[in-house]
């Protein structure tokens, strides 16, 4: 707090970036994690909120008549453009927000004020939804070829390694110590996947120290001790992620690659991913092109082809099919590397695994896929999302890389991921956030020795929570798709823009309802009606076993009035307001029950797809038809219509 100048200002004009046109006036508030802008209308006093930590630049502007502009740009792609009366208001708003978004310690950063309602017992059951040991379990270890090494108990060996590593059981701690000095950083080949159907492998590590000659005996056993742990093949690939020109110049620097005169039974790949510069340099170019106010077609695609980010996307893909095909159809095992072995390691790996099993393509797997190839191995969260004010040289789009990459593959099938495209935008948003503590530093120890378990919140709990919100209602466990290996097409025409990631904060571009939330509409809508069906289904097997009973719609009020009579004192009669009786007998008997189906039964209850609803949204009027044909009555509403089928039925 004592970062703010100016907690509050009033008068503030929220502008339309697209177009500079004013949208709505109201006051601005500056709080220790939030800057808040709330409108002035009284019946909807609408409120921009947007976190500190997803700032990732503040522009003051020239003086205009209306005001002094100032420009807020965020890491999800939110650009707010407000506009305050007084230069001297804007300057002081300005100088607080520069220190605001620019957090020197973790301390600083929300989700250590972040204090939802849950208990300290809670909070543990939370962090421990994702289990990584359930999950090499799953894949079926330890077992007679891999085991669990204790070598870097206390990140003795790598302290950017997660303290429990799988290793093949002929790797003995001597062969990875020597592995672990041979390696940049360390990072020694290590266990990422593992198909138990032909035991092969996905490893990991980072770049050899090789040079121009060097040579270690040790990482050499350690490469054969993991051909060797796949009995099925008598050699394995080792895929080099980056271009061969960086890595030949890594060799002048002492670094390099492996050299297969010195390596037995490998066949060495490049597969020419982009370091991270290029990669940062390729999304503000990208962003620049989404910011143009009235770009004309050739301007925009001249634009997103001049950034390269499409390009760069279908290298990661290619790399991942590659290793995918040679584990699941090859059946060799792949060792997987980059310079240090935390960026395109991490995209490779992930990817190849997404391609080869359908378990990461349901919503927990997902969570589980990056909490083991991206947060247990030392991915650089803080320093490539600039967490913290730091080197800006370090910043870099990595995993929005792998995130673009797996809403590609949602769009070549739709029906293979049991999660939607919130989900993707959602994680997207929160690595950036840090409201939860998952993305926070570069390692697993420095996690530890900050004690996020118990100073901070997981977000996957919250994700889970909140499943029904990402869940894909076109994905189907039984389907072609979302089983076995999926072989993506990457030709060039097979990538798509991702508008609803980078322009879906623009105001005016998209329909009032998405193709998802039709989808999703109609899919409550169908479950709302089976559940209607199902009670339906019980009042009629009622109705076999009291053949007394009368069916009679709610829409004849004299056929209801012959049976409706007064309520009785006797609470066994009626079972349901929908449930009424007869007359009764001398003894309590009934003679008669009346059972009433409401009118409105079959109409829609989401007010989206009404007749009242914005026919822009392009979802149809599904209120005027009954599921069952022409077995229902039709309704007041379209007895009125002289075009509809319903009218030509009632006259009938």
């Amino acid at each position: 707090m004592e970062h703010i100048r100016m907690p509050k200002v009033e008068n503030v004009h929220l502008l339309d970036r697209m177009s500079s046109r004013k949208l709505c006036v109201g006051t601005l508030y500056l709080t220790a994690t939030h800057t808040i802008f709330a409108e002035n209308v009284s019946e909807m006093r609408k409120e921009t909120w947007v976190l500190h930590s997803l700032v990732c630049g503040v522009e003051k502007q020239s003086t205009i008549a209306a005001g002094c502009p100032l420009l807020i740009r965020c890491k999800n792609f939110q650009v707010i453009k407000l506009v305050i009366p007084q230069e001297r208001d804007c300057q002081d708003v300005y100088v607080s927000l520069m220190r605001l978004t620019r957090p020197e310690r973790y301390g600083e950063l929300s989700c250590f004020s972040f204090k939802p309602k849950l208990d300290k017992e809670a909070r543990g059951l939370a962090w421990s939804f994702i289990d990584l040991k359930a999950e090499y379990s799953r894949m079926g270890f330890p077992n007679n070829l891999w085991q669990i090494t204790h070598a870097n108990h206390e990140y003795r060996v790598c302290d950017t390694y997660p303290s429990d590593l799988y290793v093949p059981t002929s790797a003995t701690p001597p062969v990875i110590v020597g592995s672990s000095k041979f390696r940049s950083r360390g990072r020694f080949p290590t266990l990422s996947y593992y198909r138990q159907d032909n035991q092969a492998a996905i490893c990991r590590s980072s770049q050899p120290l090789s040079g121009f000659s060097a040579r270690c005996m040790e990482d050499e056993s350690m490469l054969q001790a993991i051909m060797k742990s796949n009995p099925g093949s008598d050699f394995m690939y080792v895929v080099d992620t980056r271009p061969k020109l960086n890595a030949m110049a890594n060799r002048a620097a002492g670094k390099g690659y492996e050299n297969e005169d010195n390596y037995s039974n490998i066949k060495f790949q490049f597969v020419g991913i982009e370091n991270i510069h290029v990669m940062r340099n390729s999304l503000q170019k990208m962003v620049e092109v989404c910011e143009l106010k009235s770009p004309s077609m050739g301007d925009f695609l001249w634009g997103l082809e001049n950034s390269g980010w499409l390009k760069h996307i279908k290298a990661i893909l290619d790399a991942g099919i590659f290793i995918a095909k040679a584990v699941a159809e090859e059946g060799v095992s792949v060792l997987v590397h980059c310079s240090d072995g935390w960026d395109r390691t991490a995209q490779v790996c992930s990817v190849a695994s997404l391609l080869l099993d359908p378990y990461y393509r349901t919503l927990k797997g997902l969570m589980v896929l990056i909490e083991r190839d991206w947060v247990s191995f030392g991915h650089k969260f803080s320093h490539r999302y600039n967490h913290l004010d730091g080197d800006p040289k370090e910043v870099s789009p990595v995993i929005d890389q792998f995130i673009e990459c797996v809403w590609q593959l949602m769009e070549q099938f739709p029906c293979a991921f049991e999660f939607n495209e919130r989900f993707l935008v959602q994680i997207h948003s929160h690595v950036y956030s840090c409201q939860y503590g998952n993305f926070l530093c570069n390692s697993q120890r420095e996690r530890r020795e900050l004690r996020l378990r118990e100073r901070t919140h997981s977000v996957w709990a919250y994700l889970w929570k909140n499943k029904a919100d990402f869940m894909n209602p076109l994905y189907r466990p039984d389907h072609s798709q979302a089983q076995g290996v999926l072989r993506p097409v990457t030709t060039p025409y097979c990538f798509k823009f991702w508008r609803g990631l980078y322009n879906r904060f623009d105001k005016g571009l998209h329909p009032r309802q998405s193709a998802l939330d039709c989808l999703m509409a109609v899919a409550e809508e169908t479950q709302q009606l089976e559940e209607e069906l199902t009670v339906h289904q019980e009042r009629i097997e009622k109705l076999r076993k009291n053949p007394g009973m009368k069916i009679v719609m709610e829409t004849d009020p004299v056929e209801i009035s012959k049976h409706v009579r007064a309520p009785s004192s006797d609470s066994t009669v009626a079972n349901t307001p929908q449930d009424y009786s007869g007359s009764l007998g001398q003894q309590g008997e009934p003679e008669s029950a009346l059972l009433i189906l409401p009118r409105d039964t079959l109409k829609t209850s989401d007010p989206d797809l009404s007749a009242n609803s914005d026919q822009e949204s392009g979802v149809a009027d599904l209120s005027c038809r009954s599921p069952g044909g022409g077995d229902s009555l039709p309704s007041e509403d379209s007895a009125k219509d002289p075009d509809s089928d319903e009218a030509v039925y009632s006259a009938a």
